[in-house]
C-alpha cells in the first residue's frame, strides 16, 4: 500500500499515532511550552525570519564530513548559519536538537533536522538546484560514493589517526573508542600506519588514473561523488599524506577548493534551538511506502542507529515517513519542541521498538 503524507493528513495521523506512545503528560506539556516560546505570545523570543529559512550547519572544523557539507554549501553559493559543536561528547545542545544523534554534521532548516552528508546533499540539491549536482543517466556516482565512504575512508582514518596519534589527547581516543565499540590504543594505531599507507597509496593511485584528463569524477561538473571523495582526501591531506606524486588529484583538489564555503554567519546553539522551537516541521516532500520492506510501518515507534560509529547515538521517535532512500521520525524534545529528524536508508539500522 502506497501512502502520500501531506501536511493535513500527516498532522491528523500523527495525533492518532501519538496516543500509542507512553510519554508522560509533564514532558509533553514542557515540549509544547518550548514550542510556544517563539510564537506571537512571546514575540521577543522569536528568531529573525531569515534564520527560519536559512540552512543551519552544526559542525566542528576538523570533521571531514563537515568539510563535505561546507564544500557543498560553497558550491551552491549559499548563505548559512554556523553552529559550533564540541569535538567529543558530551554534546548536550546537539542531542537536545536531534533527540539523541550526536555525529556531525547536522543540517537544520527550521524544525527539520537532516543527518548524514548523503542526505544533506540531496536536500541542498532539491532546495537549490543550480548549480546542479545532477549527473548523466548511467553514472556510477552512488557506487563511487559508497566505495569512498565504506572502503577508502577507513584507510584514510587508519593512516591519519596513526600518523598523528601523539597529537591526540586521551579524551578524544576514549570518545572514538566508545562510538566504535572497540579500543583505540596508541601503540596499535601507530603500528597500523605502514600497512594503511601502502593500501591508501594503492587506492589513491586508482583515483589518480581515473581523474587524469577529467575535470571532475563525473566529467564537466562535480557530482555527489566529487564531494564525498574530496572530504576523504582533505582528511588524508590534513593527516600529512603526501599527494605530490598525484598531479591529477592535486589539480582536481584545487578546483574543488575554489568553490569556497559559501557565506557563513555564526549562531549559538541556543539560537538554533530557538529556531526549531518557533517552527513546525515542513511537509515531507516525498511519498511514503508503508509497510516498508523492512517490516516497519508508519505510526510505529522506531529506533534509528548509524551502522558505523553508532554506539550510543540512536534516535527514537514516531515513524512518519519512509521510502527506499530515506526515512523520517518525529521526536518531541524538551528544548526544541517537535522536530522531524531525517536519515538516509544507506548506513542506518531501523528497528521497531513500539
Amino acid at each position: 500500500m502506497q501512502m502520500r503524507c501531506g501536511v493535513a493528513v500527516c498532522e491528523a495521523r500523527e495525533a492518532v499515532m501519538r496516543a500509542r506512545l507512553s510519554r508522560s503528560a509533564t514532558k509533553m506539556s514542557e515540549a509544547t511550552t518550548v514550542r510556544r516560546a517563539g510564537t506571537s505570545d512571546n514575540p521577543g523570543c522569536r528568531p529573525a525570519p531569515a534564520a527560519m529559512n536559512e540552512p543551519i550547519l552544526h559542525h566542528y572544523k576538523e570533521s571531514p564530513y563537515a568539510e563535505k557539507a561546507r564544500a557543498l554549501l560553497g558550491y551552491k553559493q549559499l548563505a548559512w548559519r554556523s553552529v559550533d559543536v564540541p569535538r567529543i561528547a558530551p554534546k548536550p545542545d546537539l542531542v537536545a536538537l536531534t533527540g539523541g544523534y550526536r555525529k556531525v554534521p547536522v543540517l537544520q532548516i527550521g524544525a527539520d533536522i537532516y543527518c548524514d552528508t548523503r542526505l544533506i546533499a540531496w536536500v541542498l540539491e532539491a532546495r537549490h538546484p543550480q548549480p546542479t549536482l545532477a549527473t548523466d543517466a548511467g553514472s556510477w556516482g552512488d557506487i563511487v560514493e559508497n566505495w569512498v565512504d565504506v572502503n577508502l575512508f577507513s584507510k584514510a582514518v587508519a593512516y591519519t589517526l596513526g600518523r598523528n596519534v601523539d597529537h591526540l589527547d586521551d579524551a578524544f581516543l576514549a570518545d572514538r573508542s566508545a562510538l566504535s565499540g572497540w579500543p583505540m590504543e596508541r601503540a596499535a594505531l601507530k603500528g597500523n600506519v605502514p600497512l594503511a599507507e601502502q593500501v591508501l597509496t594503492r587506492e589513491i593511485t586508482w583515483i589518480e588514473n581515473g581523474l587524469t584528463g577529467r575535470l571532475f569524477v563525473h566529467g564537466a561538473h562535480p557530482g555527489g561523488a566529487d564531494f564525498t571523495l574530496y572530504s576523504t582526501l582533505w582528511f588524508a591531506r590534513n593527516g600529512r599524506f603526501d599527494f605530490s606524486a598525484f598531479p591529477a588529484i592535486e589539480a582536481w583538489f584545487e578546483r574543488m577548493r575554489a568553490f569556497g564555503r559559501g557565506t557563513p554567519t555564526q549562531m549559538t546553539a541556543e539560537e538554533a534551538l530557538a529556531v526549531a522551537a518557533a517552527a513546525e516541521p515542513a511537509d515531507l516532500g516525498y511519498e511514503s511506502r508503508s509497510p516498508d520492506a523492512s517490516g516497519a510501518a508508519l505510526g510505529q515507534v522506531v529506533s534509528v542507529t548509524p551502522e558505523l560509529l553508532g554506539k550510543g547515538t540512536s534516535v527514537e521517535g514516531l515513524l512518519v515517513g519512509i521510502d527506499a532512500r530515506r526515512l523520517t521520525v518525529s521526536v518531541d524534545t524538551l528544548r526544541a519542541g517537535r522536530v522531524h529528524v531525517h536519515f538516509p536508508r544507506v548506513g542506518y539500522r531501523l528497528r521497531v521498538t513500539g
